[in-house]
């Protein structure tokens, strides 16, 4: 479970900061569906992009761990017939 709590957290933040810093630069001039439309497309790509990359890269981690394991199990039945 750790692996897909990490990254949804980790994208949760990213995401608040990255609308909160362009909702300060562009200092609240937009207002209305639209402007509540655009914020809600710019949090869930941030979320996502950044879950994915941060998910993405503790998976390969796990892959290469195995892969690893694997290898060394592999030379260990080798000898053992």
């Amino acid at each position: 479970m750790k692996w897909l709590v990490g990254p949804t957290i980790a994208g949760l933040v990213g995401a608040v900061v990255i609308v909160h810093l362009v909702d300060s630069l562009s200092s609240g001039a937009a207002h209305g569906v639209a402007a509540g439309t655009a914020r809600a497309g710019l949090f869930v790509g941030t979320w996502t992009a950044i879950s994915t990359g941060t998910g993405m890269r503790g998976f390969s981690r796990f892959v290469q761990g195995l892969r690893q394991k694997t290898r060394s199990l592999g030379g260990w039945l080798n000898t053992r017939r």
